[in-house]
């Protein structure tokens, strides 16, 4: 696949099932790119991971201009990278006023400051439901079997992420909501001291406590043996 062509319906496919999908895994994603470049570049090579990420920036860089993103976030709970449609024209919570009714996205926003407030940032499933309690808006109240399927519903999409089997962010949460939580709960969230993003998952040195991103830990003690906070060896398994 030629992917240095002019703007062609492989990018405008993938886009598509980027927005329709929200997140996808790596594997998911290549398979996509894949049967795109069978059928509309069927004369081309098959394409490779290093294609498929030429393609994403060259989308990128036709959808920059709305505020729009593909975003290759690697989850540290599962270990998988996921490509991650954002929309980051606006202010999180407006996006998703746009689809659920007032008491559904006070539901979001509280079960959102919840994890944020909460060690480790996941909580029992049975405990997030009973935050509808929590839900002040006007007008019908929130049930219980709604707010089970709005869980399901958030989980498919990426906002939240089943860990352990407790519910905790998920992918399309730490892509689009990053900022908003940093900014809002900075007593909670913090940043790993490697790569200086948002740390919502990580692995804690044993020696001073220090938390950082599983994956920025496991390329940085290819050079270093050492915590980069303590500068003490560093002996907590990465796998």
């Amino acid at each position: 696949m030629n992917s240095t062509t002019a703007y062609s319906n492989v990018h405008r496919g993938f886009l598509q099932a980027c927005v329709l999908n929200s997140t996808l895994t790596l594997s998911q994603a290549f398979k996509i790119i894949s049967q795109l470049a069978e059928k509309y570049a069927p004369d081309d090579p098959a394409p490779t991971d290093d294609e498929m990420d030429t393609v994403v920036a060259e989308i990128n860089a036709q959808i920059g201009r709305f505020g729009q993103r593909i975003v290759l976030l690697d989850f540290d709970p599962t270990q998988k990278e996921y490509y991650i449609f954002a929309n980051l024209s606006d202010t999180p919570l407006d996006r998703v006023q746009e689809a659920y009714t007032e008491a559904e996205v006070d539901f979001f926003r509280v079960v959102l400051h919840e994890l944020a407030c909460t060690e480790h940032h996941r909580i029992q499933q049975i405990a997030c439901l009973n935050l509808t309690a929590n839900v002040v808006a006007s007008g019908e109240p929130l049930t219980k079997g709604r707010a089970e399927e709005l869980i399901d519903d958030w989980l498919e999409e990426g906002y939240l992420a089943l860990t352990k089997k407790d519910i905790g962010f998920g992918p399309k949460t730490m892509v689009e909501f990053d900022r908003y939580l940093l900014n809002n709960f900075p007593d909670h969230i913090d940043t790993c001291r490697l790569c200086k993003e948002v740390l919502f998952y990580g692995v804690k040195c044993d020696k001073c406590s220090e938390m950082l991103h599983k994956s920025c830990m496991k390329k940085y003690i290819q050079r270093l043996k050492k915590c980069p906070a303590c500068n003490k060896v560093w002996t907590v398994a990465l796998e």
